[in-house]
């Protein structure tokens, strides 16, 4: 049965120390972003970064966003998409409270139709184009109405649809969008909105300790940001993720990277993984381009190590950066993969669950040293 009677929560989803006004100029560069220079390559000039450097937020809007995909999501990567256990736990706690909403309705018809299509993963990138939920929710009625194309929506609205076709680009993809968008407005009232408010409430010591990390060590990193074009931007902590993150690299200045949030204090250092891993991906991807063959990478065979190389590429960062942190790094991402680490050095048992042919961890480790001066 298909539930329409609620499109927003109550309230709206909310944000914790959001700079205002970057949805524009995020989606702006994002769409140019393809005429960009190149990432993983030393910049000449380091720009100066105005303001905050990479601020840690948390979003509700995103949060929801990425929880609704979890609750669809079935996941057998080494490193789950979303943090090990949330789904159940969630569904759990939905239970005791006896909560039914437009997403249990309609879970079925979302599950088989991104079954159908597994491009629709793509979306979950979509609000950290946008500045709140009514700006994202507003820009996809906008898309809506004009059946995905562009030409057929009013001015102000046309970067946004675009932008949305880009990542529904069929009528089976934007019945699937409004119907997703439209169940986690019923979530976000009957569940979400008071889920997230008491875990923010709880978090926000682990939060502000995690934040005050992360700036004592962030500019250790800030040469290897500069020389990969992510000099700024906003570092998300989200409930729905751990070992994987979500990044928009927009421009230098205009970044998004989305990670894993602490639940207690001992995983105040969890954040700084989430950043190493996703920070590391445009070499990376550079690395894994150098060192494959166009067969490979028009088989697939390529993109299959990309997850890896991240994991991998992450610890190479660490390890240069922030040494104290490689030893929990490893354990973490041992944990994420399933793996208990043994006692006294993890090195072994991590290098042997993240494999990697030698040619490929070789470039990481040239790139990843260049990219911090030669170190």
């Amino acid at each position: 049965m298909e539930v329409l009677r609620v499109v927003r929560a109550a309230h709206g989803p909310r944000r914790m120390r959001r700079r205002p006004g970057r949805g524009a100029a995020l989606l702006a560069a994002a769409l140019l972003s393809a005429c960009a220079p190149g990432h993983g390559r030393p910049a000449s000039v380091a720009p100066t970064p105005q303001g905050p450097v990479w601020p840690v937020e948390t979003r509700e809007d995103v949060d929801l966003w990425l929880h609704g995909y979890a609750l669809l999501t079935r996941d057998a990567a080494q490193v789950p998409v979303f943090r090990r256990g949330y789904r159940d736990s969630v569904e759990a706690l939905r239970r005791r409270a006896n909560v039914l909403t437009a997403l249990d309705a309609n879970h079925q018809k979302l599950a088989t139709l991104m079954a159908q299509n597994p491009e629709i993963a793509n979306g979950q990138f979509l609000p950290l184009y946008f500045d709140s939920w009514d700006q994202m929710t507003a820009a996809v009625h906008a898309f809506l109405g004009a059946q995905g194309q562009s030409a057929l929506a009013d001015p102000p609205d046309r970067q946004h649809v675009a932008l949305i076709a880009s990542m529904f680009p069929t009528a089976q993809d934007r019945e699937w969008l409004r119907l997703f968008t439209q169940a986690l407005g019923d979530e976000s009232q009957h569940f979400f909105h008071g889920y997230w408010t008491a875990q923010e409430e709880r978090r926000r010591p682990f939060v502000v300790a995690a934040d005050s990390l992360w700036q004592s060590l962030r500019p250790r990193f800030q040469q290897f940001l500069t020389s990969t074009h992510q000099v700024n931007g906003d570092l998300v902590l989200s409930l729905a993720l751990a070992g994987e993150g979500r990044t928009l690299n927009a421009t230098p200045q205009h970044n998004v990277m989305v990670v894993g949030l602490p639940d207690s204090r001992a995983e105040v250092d969890v954040p700084i993984y989430g950043f190493a891993h996703e920070a590391v991906q445009t070499i990376t991807a550079q690395a894994i381009g150098e060192n494959t063959t166009v067969a490979q990478q028009r088989s697939g065979e390529a993109g299959a190590y990309s997850a890896t190389a991240a994991v991998r590429g992450g610890a190479m960062l660490i390890e240069r950066a922030a040494p104290e942190l490689l030893d929990g790094y490893m354990r973490f991402y041992l944990a994420q993969a399933g793996m208990a680490a043994p006692p006294g050095n993890a090195e072994p048992a991590f290098t042997a669950a993240f494999q990697l042919p030698s040619a490929i961890l070789a470039s990481i480790d040239r790139l990843v040293g260049a990219a911090l001066g030669g170190s």
